[in-house]
């Protein structure tokens, strides 16, 4: 009897979690809500990106009453870091910000996330080409891409040069001649700021990386056929170092915070502005309508024996979102939801009056902002080469990041860097 007795509450005890929980799922599936979890790179303390994104989420819930969105913020390498730990620990959210290529691969590698052809099945052609890139080894489509990324843009303040006497540089040799000539106005001749370390690999390394080398060798570079320590790279590494000597950068570059850069362009302390397209949708808010007027968007000038094409710029199909690939059906279509509006014509065209390069293919609206509009322009008529982190995995380009800000600190050298980044994707496989 007493046997039976033990039995009977061991059998309760297991049943009455399962009959709470199986509650709990019954009373979530009755009220018609489905909450999704959802990680975002995003500064919330940016005083226009933040509402801006929140915007979006609002017109969302407001459409889609039965979907809950619950959101984690992450921001520079913190984001990355933290999206590492989740992947690896089993704990991916619902739907997560990802890029392509192979910055956060150590997720889109792994099976974490769905494939969305089947949900993108018939949308292609509304995309740019670019933005349609396979991601997977079979054609996978782990994100959609929200933006074309241009990454290496020469913001240029013509009312400063033409108070200075000059004139935006037809080369390389001639942008140097003008630093003296900046400085002793007091002013800075390229603003960049670094201390995350990303900007100078994203907004300019990978930019001289083709112009030194060309396409054609960045390709056998990633294949394995040429090395990163080859001439050509170390001449991109050196023209980097060339240009701190000198005194082209923002002044402390590398304790610089990302912001501060865009910050000295915006209140006119920098005739140049070495940034990506994203730029653009703080420059709307932040620019007056005359300023609006003399800024223009510029390639950085040709380099001494450039082999690459002439005024390129890095670019790629920009992040998105994904989704879990543990989602239930009804759940992934939650996720589809936000993620095509996100991306779609609807979320795009919100997107693109805050000054973003939308990779959903749109007509330009006529009352586009004037920065929007150049930014428009710019991007229709620019070669296109590779953003590092976007072809290299996230160890070896983490690495490389810091590399460059210990080159000019002078505790390593341009051949030094490109040995350290040969050795290390070497290690990890191209």
């Amino acid at each position: 009897m007493k046997m039976k007795r033990l039995l009977i509450l061991a059998f309760v005890s297991f049943l009455i979690p399962s009959l709470l929980i199986a509650a709990g799922t019954k009373e979530s599936a009755a009220d018609g809500v489905i909450e999704l979890s959802v990680y975002h790179y995003l500064d919330q303390t940016d005083k226009t990106t933040a509402p801006n994104f929140q915007h979006l989420v609002d017109v969302f819930e407001a459409a889609n009453p039965d979907i809950k969105l619950s959101f984690e913020y992450g921001y520079g390498e913190s984001f990355h870091d933290k999206l590492q730990t989740m992947a690896m620990s089993g704990q991916l959210p619902d739907i997560v910000l990802l890029y392509p290529g192979e910055r956060t691969s150590q997720v889109t590698s792994a099976g974490l996330v769905k494939d969305l052809r089947p949900y993108l099945s018939g949308h292609e052609d509304e995309f740019a080409d670019m933005a349609m890139q396979a991601q997977g080894e079979n054609g996978e489509i782990w994100e959609l891409p929200e933006d074309i990324s241009i990454t290496s843009i020469m913001y240029t303040n013509n009312r400063l040069l033409a108070e200075l006497g000059l004139e935006y540089p037809k080369s390389y040799e001639e942008l140097l001649t003008q630093g003296p000539v900046i400085r002793k106005a007091g002013l800075i001749p390229i603003s960049i700021a670094n201390k995350d370390a990303w900007p100078m690999q994203s907004c300019v390394a990978g930019m001289l990386v083709e112009r030194a080398c060309g396409m054609e060798w960045w390709d056998k570079a990633l294949s394995g056929e040429a090395s990163y320590d080859d001439p050509e790279f170390v001449y991109a590494m050196e023209i980097i170092k060339e240009l701190n000597d000198k005194q082209m950068f923002s002044p402390g570059t590398n304790q610089l915070a990302y912001g501060q850069g865009l910050d000295d362009f915006v209140n006119e302390r920098a005739v140049y502005l070495l940034d990506g397209g994203w730029t653009v949708n703080s420059m709307v808010g932040e620019l007056t309508d005359e300023q609006k007027t003399y800024m223009s968007l510029e390639s950085f000038p040709d380099i001494p024996n450039q082999k690459g094409q002439s005024l390129s710029v890095s670019a790629t199909a920009g992040q998105g979102f994904g989704m879990n690939a543990k989602l239930n059906e009804k759940e992934a279509e939650a996720a589809w939801k936000w993620i095509w509006f996100y991306s779609g014509p609807e979320g795009s065209a919100i997107r693109q009056q805050y000054g973003r390069l939308p990779a959903y293919n749109l007509d330009e609206p006529e009352d586009a902002d004037p920065m929007i509009k150049k930014l428009i322009a710019f991007a229709g008529k620019v070669p296109m080469g590779y953003v590092m982190d976007s072809v290299i995995a996230a160890e070896p380009i983490g690495t490389f990041n810091i590399n460059l800000q210990n080159m000019m600190f002078d505790t390593m050298s341009p051949m030094e860097v490109a040995q350290d980044l040969e050795r290390m994707v070497s290690s990890v496989g191209r």
